[in-house]
């Protein structure tokens, strides 16, 4: 009787503590070429700055992750060479911490580095590096990926990076680092359709990588990775034009310019810096759309990819070559304060749970 006792407050306690929302729920995506278990689920306290490991699934290179939005499905690329290069989709119990693979297709592309998934039309899209093409795959009810619908080539030297919807849904913008463009396309009756006079030419060598939008989709953020500057456009009806260009840091020669994202608030903008003065670059956002400086937080090596907390509150950062996740807590003035980080072989990419 005492033992069923403990077990009914145990589980009392993880209601409660869910419900008050101590705890966070996050996936890491991670490359396997040391002794990772591809993709990682973890709960992290906030009050004790503890993380607890709940399960894990193999893929190999689980570079990038995305989730659908009822958080049922998982959906990884298998960052691999052309012919096994692959998109898997998990199913996703957060309640029971389970992650159970539903399917894989080969995506056609070599190094497929940045997932998506358009809810509203039912199609996972992969952005292929070395490929450099766009794979796009209809997804079923139960979360099976079908096979390849359309296969979009670009130029000869084009590298696919990562691709977005916009915020009303209508546009699907894809950055090329190999040919400094930003592409644009329309979903018609479930293709892809791109719309030439919308793209976005960038000055040889930006090396676009990653994007972000404000949140009314009135302004674009840019990321050059070869250039580690952000190119910021105003946009209206589909169509940008650059308002302001700033660098990351002083690093005028340094590449490897990585992530980019704006803190929920939409008050601050933040861009890490990998390969030299590796760090998170911080601006506040003006009423205008543009970028101001206000400071540079050092971060542990290869700072790839970073995350905030949907109440804006938190960053965690995930530092590939030092096998270290950071976990910043984002004061009100928009700089960090490191918290605590925890040990995960080369981890690469990040998504929370609600």
């Amino acid at each position: 009787m005492k033992k069923n006792f403990s077990i009914i407050a145990l589980l009392f306690t993880v209601i409660s503590l869910a419900q008050n929302g101590k705890n966070i729920q996050f996936l890491v995506g991670t490359y396997t070429d040391s002794d990772s278990e591809g993709i990682y689920m973890y709960n992290f306290d906030k009050e004790s700055f503890k993380f607890e490991k709940i399960t894990s699934v193999f893929v190999k290179n689980p570079s990038y992750l995305t989730l659908s939005p009822d958080e049922k499905f998982l959906f990884s690329v298998s960052e691999n060479d052309q012919n096994d290069s692959e998109v898997f989709s998990f199913s996703l119990d957060k309640k029971n911490g389970k992650i159970e693979l539903i399917s894989n297709q080969n995506t056609f592309g070599g190094a497929p580095c940045y997932v998506m998934y358009d809810s509203d039309n039912k199609n996972v899209m992969t952005s292929n590096y070395t490929g450099g093409n766009i794979s796009v795959f209809p997804v079923t009810e139960n979360g099976s990926l079908k096979k390849i619908s359309q296969n979009i080539p670009f130029e000869k030297h084009s590298h696919l990076h990562s691709a977005q919807l916009s915020p009303d849904k209508k546009r699907i913008l894809a950055a090329d680092l190999g040919t400094d463009e930003i592409y644009s396309f329309q979903m018609k009756k479930g293709k892809l359709h791109r719309v030439l006079n919308e793209g976005i030419k960038l000055p040889k060598g930006t090396g676009p990588r990653h994007f972000a939008f404000s949140s009314d989709g009135k302004f674009l953020y840019v990321l050059g990775e070869l250039s580690r500057k952000i190119f910021v456009f105003s946009c209206k009806n589909n169509k940008c034009a650059e308002i302001q260009l700033i660098t990351t840091d002083d690093f005028h020669d340094g590449k490897g310019a990585a992530d980019i994202h704006i803190n929920p608030n939409g008050k601050f903008l933040y861009a890490s810096n990998r390969l030299v003065n590796d760090g998170i670059a911080i601006f506040s956002i003006q009423k205008s759309g543009k970028l101001e400086k206000i400071g540079y937080e050092p971060t542990k090596k290869h700072p790839r990819n970073f995350a905030i907390t949907s109440d804006g509150k938190y960053m965690f950062v995930a530092s590939r070559d030092e096998n270290s996740v950071q976990v910043f807590e984002i004061q009100k003035n928009g700089l960090l304060e490191l918290k605590t980080e925890l040990s995960i072989p080369k981890p690469v990419c990040i998504q929370f749970l609600k």
